[in-house]
C-alpha cells in the first residue's frame, strides 16, 4: 500500500516530478507514473492503485482539466474521500471538482512555507494520518534526475596513487563527525519524565478562582482547576490554518489544527506561546501572534428574558452538582443559558449573588437562600464550573 497516488496529464510529467519528488521528501510513499504490466488494463491497475492509497493528489492544468482519464481518477478519490486537488496552471478545477476547495501551486517552486503547498501538506497530513517530515527550502529535484551512486567497480578500478590519496582525507571526516556529535550530545539538556514541563518552560497559570468563581465571587471561594480554558479565540493566520504543537516549538509534534474562523479556547499567559484547547478537547500550544481574542463581556439576564429552564423552572441543569457534566451535551446551549447553569451551582450552596440580574433571577425560587458571600464546592461541582466556564467563552 502507498501513500500517494497522483494523477496528472503526461504533458505536465516534469511539474509533477517535482511534486512527487517533494511529496516523497516530506516522508511518504508515491505511485504517480503508470507503469503497467502488459496483462492487465490501465482502468484496473489505476482503480486498484487509487483505491489502496491514503490520499490521491491532482494535479489540475489546462491539459489535464480536458483529460477524461484524469477526471475519472478525481472522481473515483473523490467518491472515496480522499481527494487532494492542485492546480499548476491558471485554471480551475472542471465540474463538479470546482465545488472542493484546491491549492494553487502555479507559482510555487519548491519553497515548503509556500502557502499551496502547506495546504497540500495538512491534507496530507490528515489523510495519512502522520505528520511530514520537514524539508530544506530548495527546489526538490525529480526523482529521476537524482544520479544513482557510482558503482563498486569504479573504486575498485581506481588507481592506487587515488586511493591512497583518498583514504586519509575520508578518516579524518569521520573524527571530525564524531567530535562534532559528542559535542553537540553532552551539550544537550537533561531529558525530563514524557508530559513534565520544566520551571522555565512552565506557562503563566490564571488565578484558579477564574475557573470556579461566579462572575461577582469573593476570593475566597474554594480553588478549582488549576489551568483556565475562559478566552474565546479565533487563528489571525494568512495561511487560513495553524498548527497545534505538543510543545513550545515549531518543530515539535503537531497535535491538531485550527482553521480560519474556528473558534478555540485559551487563557491569558506570558510568552510567545500559549496553551490553547479545541472544541474536542486537543490542547497544546500556539504561537501567540496568530491569536485573536474573540472574549465579550458575560451576557446579561434582562428582565423577562431569563432562560425557561427544564419544565419551565428556571433550572438550567438540575442536577450539575451531582454528576459530572459532558462537553457534548452543553452544545446546544447559548452564552446566558451557560452563565446562569454556571451561576446556579453556587446559587445551589448559599452564595449572596451582588450581581443585580443574578441576584434577581434565583431570588424568584423558593431553594435559593442567601447565607454567604463565600461556599465550599464539592470536586464534581468544581469540575462543573470549569467546563461550563469554558463552554460559555466558546457560546459567545
Amino acid at each position: 500500500m502507498v501513500d500517494v497516488f497522483i494523477s496528472y496529464s503526461r504533458d505536465n510529467k516534469a511539474r509533477v516530478a517535482d511534486i512527487a519528488s517533494a511529496v516523497t521528501a516530506a516522508g511518504y510513499d508515491v505511485w504517480w507514473d503508470a507503469e503497467l504490466p502488459p496483462h492487465r488494463s490501465y482502468g484496473d491497475v489505476i482503480t486498484e492503485k487509487i483505491g489502496s492509497a491514503k490520499a490521491a493528489i491532482v494535479v489540475w492544468s489546462h491539459t489535464s482539466a480536458a483529460s477524461e482519464w484524469v477526471r475519472a481518477e478525481a472522481d473515483v478519490a473523490r467518491n472515496q474521500k480522499k481527494l487532494v486537488q492542485t492546480a499548476i496552471d491558471d485554471v480551475m478545477p472542471p465540474l463538479p471538482f470546482n465545488q472542493i476547495q484546491f491549492a494553487d501551486l502555479s507559482d510555487w517552486n519548491g519553497d515548503p512555507s509556500h502557502g499551496g503547498w502547506r495546504k497540500v501538506l495538512m491534507s496530507l497530513e490528515e489523510l495519512c494520518g502522520r505528520e511530514a517530515v520537514a524539508a530544506a527550502p530548495t527546489t526538490p529535484a525529480p526523482v529521476s534526475r537524482i544520479a544513482p551512486p557510482p558503482a563498486a567497480s569504479d573504486w575498485q578500478a581506481a588507481p592506487p596513487s587515488q586511493k591512497s590519496s583518498f583514504l586519509p582525507w575520508a578518516l579524518l571526516g569521520l573524527a571530525i563527525v564524531a567530535v562534532a556529535l559528542l559535542a553537540w550530545k553532552l551539550l544537550q539538556p537533561a531529558p525530563t519524565a514524557p508530559g513534565a514541563t520544566s520551571v522555565a518552560d512552565a506557562p503563566a497559570q490564571p488565578a484558579a478562582n477564574s475557573a470556579v468563581a461566579p462572575d461577582d465571587a469573593a476570593p475566597s471561594v474554594d480553588a478549582g482547576p488549576a489551568e483556565a480554558f475562559t478566552l474565546a479565540a479565533v487563528i489571525n493566520d494568512p495561511e487560513g490554518f495553524t498548527n497545534i504543537r505538543a510543545e513550545r516549538s515549531a518543530q515539535s509534534e503537531i497535535l491538531g489544527k485550527v482553521l480560519d474562523g474556528e473558534k478555540f479556547l485559551t487563557y491569558k499567559q506570558s510568552g510567545a506561546w500559549w496553551r490553547v484547547r479545541k472544541a474536542d478537547g486537543t490542547t497544546g500550544f500556539m504561537f501567540r501572534k496568530y491569536i485573536r481574542l474573540v472574549e465579550g463581556p458575560a451576557p446579561t439576564i434582562p428582565a423577562g428574558a431569563a432562560p425557561t429552564g427544564v419544565g419551565g423552572s428556571g433550572v438550567v441543569i438540575p442536577d450539575s452538582s451531582d454528576r459530572l457534566l459532558s462537553a457534548d451535551e452543553l452544545g446546544n446551549y447559548s452564552a446566558l443559558e451557560l452563565r446562569v447553569a454556571r451561576n446556579e451551582i453556587f446559587a445551589r450552596n448559599g452564595f449572596r449573588f451582588s450581581d443585580p440580574s443574578l441576584r434577581a433571577h434565583f431570588s424568584q425560587f423558593d431553594w435559593y437562600r442567601p447565607t454567604s458571600d463565600t461556599v465550599a464546592l464539592s470536586a464534581t461541582e468544581k469540575a462543573n464550573v470549569a467546563l461550563l466556564k469554558s463552554a460559555e467563552a466558546a457560546a459567545r
